[in-house]
């Protein structure tokens, strides 16, 4: 097999030195298809993404019956115990609030008030950006995990979890909420309104969310730290040294920086801890470019010299930015953070660029992967940048993409594991099994279309010379029973039957007018004859001279259905009038009302045998539309609703 394999590359160099190599146009068209597989690609991840992972890691909860908080006030406290809270002078705040800066502590108080205390206690989610925080209701302790004493408290303020507050602290009537915060690093306090509830409803509306701020968060840096140690074996072994040594930078960073939300008592605190997290965050994008570099297989070498440059000069700035204790410094190091971040993403995205356009490569689906990273990756730098807030979508949705790098690029290479000839064979005698399939499917498929084709334009046809030139003749055979027709009023309803039968053959192809179009003329048309009936027409068209979402053929259906609803009128309604509105609809925007009224006997009086009704409930629904008919003993409404962006139906 290995002889084989190496015969047909001898050849394949051979016919390259040759010459035979493909022409400008066809190497040209070849990477136009290339560019067209990665655009569907993406397309297709795009929307796995956003409607099926994204609502699964990202859905708002269903809010549980919240608790009113208020009278909310700050005080800034020299030590966290009792003798510091009775020196406290407290400032009436606004939530959330932000005050500055740390490090030090806060003591935040705020009221709720209870009509009976809840059986189960509550549920209490604080909303607080401390490094750590105490809890009291009431005077009672409800929550003292880890230090508070500074220079090195623990850091239990950065899980979001869901405490319990039990019906003992509670009363009936007004009760004090009290937050004791500490800052060792971070300029700001950051105080929210905190969600209150009944805990047993709220625990189980919040369950999921609780999940995914917590245990997900282990759960995921548990399995980034193991494809890390996987990425490392790689590194060892593999031949692609550039490639796997990116790899494990991003797994490793992107796996510390999520362990770093759930570190509570790192050995190091204050600007150490804070430089950490945001060199952390910057090797993220760093990694991500040079990752992409390597992956195409013809890296830039001034490339990784640069970003690691980018990366040390940032790094060494964080320490003096982070190192003050105002806002300023610290304000300056986010926005160097997240600046970074949204450049050396556009810088992975134009490298991905160069590439698909300068080479031809079919590694649709690990593009688009890596495309999907680089773009979440930017979403959660502007959210910052802007002041939004980050989403976390590329930390939350990690683990999933880990997955799906290595199925991609499995689907991408299995042909490796098979030998040359009978991958030959195989796709040979699959290529000729789909041609057949494809030559009868298609063979089908053209016999059902031109039977559909026949039997919907047999349909169409019926249903026009029924409402058509049927209902006109109709109206003028029972105009012509109740009093003689003068010369000149038949010759002009017979052009009319004549018009009718010509607008017919013109629908064959379109009706290539507007709806105001269309119900000028009907107006037109249906006046005199209602008036020889002895009807006298109400007309009333509120809607605008243009009106855009609506083809040509959704308007013929439209004039049909009027068309046939006042034919009836003619026929059964025995009435003295006829109502005819035309609106947007009540409360939807995007629809059309047409409202058809007489004062006739209603339809229970002579139901007919005909298809009138049924063509108009068909021809409702094939554009979208309802059709609802009111009828009572004195009278009858046609109620038509039609949307403005209709589908066209393929057999009007």
């Amino acid at each position: 097999m290995v002889s084989v394999s190496e015969d047909l590359l001898s050849q394949g160099n051979a016919m390259q030195l040759r010459g035979f190599v493909p022409q400008p146009d066809a190497a040209i068209l070849a990477r136009l298809r290339g560019i067209g597989g990665l655009v569907l690609a993406c397309i297709a991840v795009q929307l796995v993404f956003w409607l099926a992972i994204n609502p699964l890691l990202f859905a708002s909860p269903q809010r549980p019956d919240l608790i009113a908080v208020g009278n909310a006030a700050m005080a800034t406290v020299k030590s966290p115990d009792q003798a510091g809270f009775d020196q406290a002078t407290f400032k009436p705040i606004e939530l959330p609030a932000t005050d500055c800066c740390g490090p030090g502590y806060r003591l935040v108080r705020m009221q709720f008030t209870l009509d009976a205390v809840p059986p189960d206690g509550l549920a209490l989610i604080p909303s607080i950006g401390g490094d750590n925080y105490h809890i009291r209701v009431n005077g009672e302790w409800t929550r003292q995990d880890g230090r508070l004493a500074l220079p090195r408290p623990t850091y239990h303020g950065t899980p979001r979890t869901i405490l319990y507050v039990s019906p003992s602290a509670l009363k009936v009537g007004e009760n004090r909420l009290e937050f004791v915060i500490v800052r060792a690093s971070n300029p700001y306090f950051d105080v929210g309104k905190p969600v209150l509830a009944p805990y047993a409803q709220a625990s189980e509306l919040l369950a999921q969310r609780n999940f995914i701020l917590n245990d997900y968060k282990i759960i995921s840096y548990s399995f980034g730290l193991l494809a890390l140690a996987l990425a490392f074996l790689l590194l060892l072994r593999s031949e692609q040294k550039r490639f796997a040594f990116w790899v494990c930078v991003v797994l490793a960073a992107w796996s510390l920086r999520y362990h770093y939300y759930t570190w509570i008592d790192p050995p190091f605190g204050g600007p150490v801890r804070m430089v950490y997290y945001f060199v952390l965050t910057l090797t993220i994008p760093v990694a991500w470019v040079n990752l992409i570099d390597a992956w195409t297989g013809r890296p830039w070498r001034w490339l990784a010299w640069l970003t690691g440059l980018v990366w040390a000069g940032i790094a060494v700035t964080f320490y003096s930015l982070l190192s003050a204790t105002d806002a300023g410094p610290y304000d300056q190091a986010v926005t160097l953070t997240n600046g970074a971040g949204i450049a050396l993403g556009a810088l992975g995205i134009i490298r991905f660029l160069w590439h698909f356009t300068t080479c031809h490569d079919d590694r649709y689906w690990e593009a688009a992967l890596f495309l999907l990273c680089i773009t979440l990756m930017m979403f959660d730098f502007y959210g910052e940048f802007s002041g939004g807030g980050a989403k976390g979508f590329l930390q939350t949705s990690f683990p999933f993409l880990i997955l799906a790098f290595p199925v991609a690029f499995i689907a991408r290479n299995i042909r490796l594991f098979r030998s040359m000839n009978e991958f030959n064979e195989l796709l040979t005698s699959q290529l000729r099994e789909r041609e057949a399939e494809l030559a009868e499917s298609y063979a089908r498929q053209s016999e059902l279309a031109r039977r559909e084709t026949l039997v919907a334009e047999r349909q169409r046809l019926m249903r026009d010379m029924h409402d058509g030139i049927g209902g006109q003749l109709m109206s003028l055979l029972f105009a012509s029973r109740k009093q003689p027709i003068p010369q000149e009023a038949l010759t002009s309803s017979l052009q009319q039957v004549i018009d009718e039968l010509r607008l017919i053959i013109d629908s064959l192809d379109t009706v290539g007018e507007t709806l105001g179009t269309a119900l000028a003329t009907f107006r037109a048309r249906i006046e005199p004859r209602l008036s020889a009936a002895g009807i006298e027409l109400r007309w009333d068209n509120s809607l605008p001279d243009t009106l855009d979402g609506l083809g040509p053929r959704e308007v013929l259906q439209i004039f049909r259905i009027v068309q046939e609803a006042v034919t009836n009128v003619i026929k059964h309604a025995n009435s003295p009038t006829l109502d005819i509105a035309i609106a947007k609809a009540e409360g939807a925007a995007t629809s059309i009302a047409i409202a058809i009224t007489d004062a006739g006997q209603g339809l229970a009086a002579d139901p007919g045998n005909g298809h009138g009704i049924q063509n108009m409930q068909a021809r409702a629904e094939a554009i979208g539309g309802s059709l609802a008919i009111d009828s009572k003993p004195s009278g009858t409404r046609v109620l038509l609703l039609v949307p403005l962006q209709a589908p066209t139906d393929a057999s009007a």
